[in-house]
């Protein structure tokens, strides 16, 4: 017999327990831990016959039920209290109207027993009351119930005018919204790149124009650190577009500069009205804010105007007008806005007016006569604009140098120059100062080669590729630093560096009792110190590749060298050190500094070669290990002939140095100097050999037996003219 469970919920272990109605809490779905603590004492099960007999005895609900306020309990009470919405409303009435719809029959059936609903059915139901329903039961949350096990989602259906940025803009819409992503991302670095985008943007007719200059206009007056760059902007895009014609008949055609000169005179003029439009605000916060937007566009325009006329753009005479009427008349005082804004345009500009040949002498002095007026302790101005104007009279007392530089926009170069002076050493040593080595990391390029085969190798246990064993992680011997020892070990590396550069140049540091400073000073650094210093020289330059710089250091060098075999070592170790490093580069980069040590150092030409030549006689030993040093001091000396440092016979005396027996040898370099000659020479190649005096059968025949005729080998390398 069928035992049915009084608890709620129904029969089931899993069923909840009556306690969870009797607090007046809503049914609640039943957990495993709460039927758990429920023994089978406590539990009272009935059959469904023995339930079934009273049917017909208890036909009326209880007094005590239907006047009880238990949410469990269906009876109007929790009706009219809770509303049809709550589930505990509608628990049971779905059973009930099932049973007058079968005529009564549904008292034979099992209460649990409902109709099967088949897949397509029950998502086209949930479909359908998807909007009501689940609004109802989560109180506007989306359902994220899953779709039965084969039921297709609706399909996402694309619209014909589906929405997209910039879909329905116009051109001259896109057109506007370009030229403001160039000017935000303008910088003096990206100058010229971003000014050939913003000339392809689109710029053609008189409507665009005039709103690139408002863009353009806006962009610089609230920037004002940027005002250079963008008269920069201005002068390009007045060069670069074209005049346009005017809407009004007769009218004088449309140009960039007669729009924004009229743009920044309206906005000059109309400084004025905006201030005396600020006393109609009456809320003081809005009129402060609205206060600041004047003065920061005043100020903005005036310093825009100061650069222009700098970049030619404005003239003189305006220039003046502007100072006039700012000055106001004599016989009162201007407002403290418009001094503000006249020393800022002395600031800007008082340098090329003082300069100026089509200004008199007079006037300037007169504008500064009337600033020291307003600078007295007697004038009524704010102490703040009084200052002003003292600054900018001491300014021009100063010659126009500033005691504090302002910041303005900068390249990378300027800005490596400014750290470089600071440091109070070249530009050229400010990379090491800057971004100093140490635990293993390196500067991308340093000497021309990594170490990243050397940290693999020390990680690997001595393996010189990751893929000749296992990866081994290095060994941790402390733990990580903190951010106070970061900042300290920081401090002390870029010290060491600074020292070790200061070294290259001066070398090292010696007591006050030493005599080898005394002996630089007066030209007497032997062989050893002019070595040292000439590989810090060759290291750096090989870095930065400034050839200026290089010749600076050599001819400090020259000038401290104490005798021509001292001098000799410098020379000799350049030489050397394009065969140690054995690559194209370092060769092209020698055989300059060679060649401007020869014509602006005043190193005798004599030297280099011999120190060239005694390379060149060992060739033959040499090219075991380094088979590309015939080639490279080939080229080499073939560039010194080019440009004139060495004489063209000194190609004839190197080849007669290499040995009779070094054939490939003799032939290599030989035809390496040749194939220079002709690649970059600035006259024949014929006339080069004539004027060297060069047997080119000597030089160039090998054996044929192995290396072919001498004429096969000729049109081979490009050489054919010398058959």
């Amino acid at each position: 017999m069928e035992t049915i469970s009084l608890r709620p919920g129904g029969t089931g272990p899993t069923a909840g327990t009556f306690a969870s109605f009797a607090m007046g809490s809503r049914p609640q779905a039943p957990s495993e831990s709460t039927s758990k603590r429920l023994s089978s004492e406590d539990v009272i099960k009935y059959t469904k016959d023995f339930i079934v007999q009273f049917r017909e005895r208890c036909s009326e609900m209880p007094v005590e039920l239907a006047t009880s306020p238990l949410e469990v309990v269906i009876n109007d009470v929790n009706d009219d209290a809770m509303g049809d919405d709550t589930a505990a409303a509608q628990w049971g009435k779905k059973e009930a109207a099932n049973a007058e719809k079968s005529d009564g029959k549904s008292d034979a059936k099992d209460w649990k027993d409902k109709p099967e609903v088949s897949s397509g059915e029950k998502s086209g139901k949930e479909s359908k009351n998807s909007g009501s329903d689940s609004k109802k039961k989560s109180g506007g949350r989306v359902d994220l119930t899953p779709l039965p096990v084969g039921t297709e989602g609706a399909e996402i259906v694309k619209a014909e005018n589906a929405w997209a940025r910039g879909a329905t803009d116009d051109a001259k819409t896109k057109t506007t919204r370009a030229i403001k992503g160039i000017l935000n991302k303008i910088t003096p670095e990206k100058f010229d790149r971003l000014m050939e985008q913003l000339l392809e943007c689109g710029i053609d007719d008189a409507a665009t124009l005039s709103e690139t200059i408002s863009i353009v206009f806006d962009k610089a007056i609230w920037e004002p650190g940027f005002c250079g760059m963008y008269a920069d902007v201005c002068l390009r895009l007045s060069k670069e577009l074209p005049e346009f014609p005017s809407g009004v008949e007769g009218g004088k055609p449309v140009t960039f500069r007669r729009i924004l000169l009229n743009t920044c005179q309206e906005e000059f003029e109309g400084a004025g009205k905006a201030r005396d439009e600020l006393e109609s605000i009456a809320d003081p916060n809005e009129r402060a804010a609205a206060a600041k937007r004047v003065k920061v566009r005043t100020m903005g325009n005036i310093k825009l105007i100061g650069e222009l006329y700098k970049k030619r753009m404005i003239a003189e005479k305006i220039l003046h007008a502007c100072v006039t009427d700012l000055l106001g008349s004599p016989s009162s005082e201007p407002p403290e806005e418009n001094v503000e804004a006249l020393c800022n345009l002395l600031v800007t500009v008082g340098k090329e007016l003082d300069a100026s040949p089509k200004l008199p002498k007079q006037m300037m002095e007169m504008y500064f006569a009337r600033l020291a007026a307003l600078a007295d302790e007697t004038s009524t101005l704010d102490s703040r604009v009084r200052f002003l104007c003292r600054d900018v009279i001491e300014l021009r007392k100063a010659d126009w140098v500033p005691r504090v530089k302002k910041l303005e926009a900068m390249t990378l170069s300027e800005i490596h120059a400014e750290a470089a002076a600071a440091l109070g050493i070249s530009p050229a040593q400010t990379e090491e100062i800057l971004f100093p080595e140490a635990d293993g990391w390196e500067v991308v390029g340093k000497n021309g080669r990594s170490a990243s085969s050397n940290n693999l190798a020390a990680m690997g246990g001595g393996k010189q590729s990751s893929l000749s064993g296992p990866y081994v992680a290095a060994s941790h011997k402390a733990a990580m630093p903190t951010e106070k020892e970061k900042l300290k070990r920081d401090a002390q590396l870029r010290e060491a560096a600074r020292e070790r550069a200061q070294a290259a140049l001066v070398g090292p540091a010696t007591p006050a009792t030493s005599s080898e400073p005394a002996a630089a000073a007066t030209g007497a650094m032997d062989a050893e110190k002019v070595e040292e210093k000439t590989k810090s020289l060759v290291n750096e330059y090989m870095q930065v590749a400034d050839l200026k710089e290089a010749v600076l250091c050599v001819k400090e060098i020259v000038a401290g060298a104490k005798d021509a075999n001292a001098l000799a070592a410098m020379t000799k170790h350049m030489v050397a050190h394009v065969v140690d490093v054995s690559t194209e580069k370092a060769n092209d980069l020698m055989a300059k500094l060679l060649a401007a040590c020869v014509k602006q150092c005043g190193v005798s030409a004599d030297v280099v070669f011999a120190d060239l030549e005694n390379t060149i006689e060992a060739l033959e030993d040499i090219a075991i290990d380094v088979p590309m040093a015939p080639k490279l001091l080939g080229v080499m000396l073939a560039r010194l002939i080019i440009e004139g440092a060495l004489e063209a016979g000194t190609l004839n005396a190197a080849t007669l140095k290499i040995d009779e027996g070094a054939v490939p040898t003799r032939r290599d370099f030989a035809a390496a100097a040749l194939k220079e000659l002709k690649k970059n020479g600035k006259v024949g190649l014929a006339e080069y050999v004539t004027k060297s005096g060069l047997d080119v059968k000597a030089a160039l025949t090998g054996d044929e037996k192995f290396d072919g005729p001498l004429n096969a080998f000729l049109e081979k390398n490009g050489l054919k003219e010398l058959c």
